[in-house]
């Protein structure tokens, strides 16, 4: 092909996780569907068509004078006075500038129709339930009610660093998952759109979920194939439902196998991220201005940003806030 300014797009990734790929993921993927694609290095100054950006970081993003995409996996809503499109949990609408993109469409979705094999027996043997969690002090106290509830009727299996009882975090997620009948999977807050990848790892991992969170997943997953706490009024009638469960092969077995997604309802959330993308790349339309109240903002921001790369001024203020 041919390069013109017209088939070809520059890309930069700023502020990501520190395991994000920039050369290979969804985002490059979906571009590659109509354009050529270079990703520029993150570290560097070149200046990108599309900048990526998420939370992470000390806000790099706010040097760069391009189209600015802003995506995030936790359940806070974009600043659209920072970014020119964003891509998030939420069901917003903002003309063309915001697209609902979860958070588990990078984890192992493209696995969610052949999750790991398990014999009927083995399934059934399994220790009875686990926990991978790190957020125990910022989350809704729900989460931690519905745990305690739970270890009241059998004791929980816990991987991650929340009362760790399996010697050590583990490296592996689906395996360790796997190795359980069920799979405490708790969101660390009920917010609309708000559905992770909790979901997503105890159904790969061919394990029923106990999930807590928004309704939305019951339009992107199989009902039929979790449990889910939003239909039940307590966590005590939660614990009942999974007893009953546990006490019967039959019924459990039917979840475990149940599909995984409702079929033809799953959304094509690759799909429409490649028409988001590629529209921005053929109309290079900034919504940012560097004037009026945006400009205010944005210097304010920026501002912030140099406060949060110095060490020195970042004790400073942590004195003066301890004053």
């Amino acid at each position: 092909m041919e390069r013109t300014e017209s088939n070809w797009v520059t890309v930069k990734f700023v502020d990501f996780w520190p395991t994000f790929d920039v050369e290979h993921n969804k985002f490059v993927d979906a571009l590659r569907s109509k354009y050529r694609v270079t990703v520029l290095p993150t570290e560097g100054d070149e200046v990108p068509d599309l900048l990526f950006y998420s939370r992470c970081g000390n806000g790099r993003h706010l040097s760069y004078d391009c189209i600015r995409i802003y995506f995030t996996g936790e359940n806070d809503c974009p600043d659209f006075n920072e970014c020119d499109y964003a891509l998030s949990f939420y069901p917003l609408t903002l003309g063309d500038r915001h697209l609902r993109y979860p958070l588990y469409m990078l984890y192992e979705y493209d696995r969610i129709g052949t999750p790991e094999a398990v014999s009927d027996s083995d399934a059934l043997g399994r220790g009875f339930c686990s926990l991978l969690m790190r957020n125990s002090t910022n989350c809704d106290p729900r989460r931690l009610e519905i745990i305690d509830c739970m270890e009241s009727y059998r004791p929980l299996a816990y991987g991650g660093p929340f009362r760790n009882n399996t010697g050590g975090c583990v490296d592996e997620k689906i395996p360790f998952i796997s190795r359980f009948k069920f799979n405490l999977a708790l969101e660390n807050s009920l917010v609309e759109g708000y559905v992770t990848e909790k979901i997503l790892e105890p159904l790969v991992a061919s394990t029923v979920p106990v999930y807590w969170g928004d309704d939305a997943v019951k339009s992107e997953f199989n009902p039929e194939a979790f449990v889910n706490a939003g239909d039940y009024d307590t966590p005590e009638a939660l614990v009942e439902a999974v007893k009953r469960l546990d006490n019967d092969p039959g019924a459990y077995l039917r979840m475990l196998r149940a599909p995984k997604l409702i079929k033809g309802c799953a959304p094509d959330y690759d799909g429409m991220l490649a028409d988001f993308l590629c529209r921005i790349a053929a109309t290079r339309r900034k919504y940012l201005v560097r004037y009026g109240e945006q400009n205010v903002l944005h210097r304010r921001g920026r501002t912030v940003a140099m406060i949060r790369k110095s060490p020195l001024l970042m004790k400073i203020l942590g004195r003066l806030g301890n004053c």
